[in-house]
């Protein structure tokens, strides 16, 4: 792989792709995560810039009665979070459809079926990544979903169980003659689960055998990144996932490249503030609870980049209140916010 794009290059790369009738431009979005790409997150990433569209978390297909989703709310989402996928996974071709049915009810402009989970808890019913082990029932599922519905359905799902059956191809043909509008490709193994390098050639491969829209997704965690793999595989779009938790303005990065201007670089004052953020809005949406998990999930990914980051990582996973949270991170940054107010005195000075 060449690690270097020029601005030629970056220029020539495709910027959108369809979804049925629905374009998704810019074509950089966030890959639905389960326990983390919740409403919260989804605003919070839309309104950096740069993201083309969002998902939900994964729900199971068992669960979108009016009383489970109450309970757990994984399809919550607010109107500024359109155009939105909503993903769901099982393994019944006939519970799925209903699921179906209901999800686009609830207004999902896009319904994606989750082929790609490696989670044993998932697999262990069948679903996700576990399909990849009978495609022709993975196919009836897919027809299912489709004669159900009236938006489009896409597929996100991985190379294969193992190295011994990668059988991504095959899935995709599949689940482009069942009707589906779009895949995105994971393009490890459900054995590899997220260790080893995700291998963009199958991404590359999979472009060349199907005509829908093909998205790739792995291991991006910059948006240098994102272009080199754009521009090698030929894919139709990127999608990023824990690349987004460490980096929530790599879509906004993405953007600026594009546009031939040096990638946004976030201020300490910047970080503390998203922080900070996201913070009061779980505190305001969510029990306290859950919204101080909340913050203690993002700043164990969050690419803090600054020294003593790790004692900040413990302040916050120790913290027993969203205020003792708040303060730990308040006190962290306080040193670098001043020491960035002296730097713009002093250039405003000069």
């Amino acid at each position: 792989m060449n690690n270097n794009i020029t601005l030629e290059e970056i220029v020539r790369l495709p910027t959108s792709y369809q979804v049925a009738h629905i374009r998704i431009e810019p074509n950089i979005i966030l890959a639905p995560m389960a326990g983390v790409t919740d409403s919260i997150f989804r605003r919070m990433i839309l309104r950096l810039g740069g993201c083309g569209l969002v998902s939900t978390e994964m729900t199971n297909a068992a669960s979108v009665s009016p009383k489970a989703l109450r309970r757990h709310r994984l399809l919550d989402y607010l109107p500024e979070e359109r155009p939105l996928t909503m993903q769901i996974s099982g393994n019944d071709p006939d519970l799925v459809a209903n699921a179906a049915r209901v999800v686009e009810q609830l207004g999902a402009d896009i319904i994606d079926i989750n082929c790609g989970c490696p989670s044993p808890k998932v697999t262990g019913g069948g679903h996700g990544s576990a399909l990849l082990r009978d495609l022709p029932k993975m196919e009836r599922l897919l027809r299912a979903v489709r004669e159900a519905v009236q938006i489009p359905v896409t597929l996100k799902f991985r190379a294969g169980w193992d190295e011994q059956s990668l059988n991504f191809i095959e899935a995709g043909k599949r689940a482009e003659a069942a009707g589906v509008s779009a895949l995105a490709l994971h393009p490890r193994t459900r054995e590899q689960g997220y260790k080893g390098q995700a291998d963009w050639s199958r991404v590359a491969a999979l472009k060349q055998a199907v005509s829908i829209p093909v998205i790739g997704s792995g291991d991006v965690t910059s948006a240098h990144d994102a272009l080199i793999r754009l521009r090698d595989s030929g894919a139709d779009g990127v999608m990023i996932g824990r690349g987004a938790m460490a980096n929530p303005w790599i879509f906004r990065q993405i953007a600026d490249l594009r546009r031939g201007v040096t990638p946004y670089v976030p201020t300490p004052a910047d970080k503390r503030n998203l922080l900070i953020e996201y913070m009061t809005i779980c505190a305001e949406e969510l029990p306290e609870r859950l919204a101080l998990n909340k913050i203690k999930q993002l700043i164990g990914q969050f690419q803090v980049g600054l020294p003593g980051s790790n004692h900040l990582r413990v302040a916050v996973h120790t913290s027993t209140s969203l205020a003792e949270a708040r303060d730990a991170i308040e006190r962290f940054f306080a040193p670098f916010l001043e020491s960035d107010q002296v730097v713009r005195e002093m250039v405003a000075a000069d």
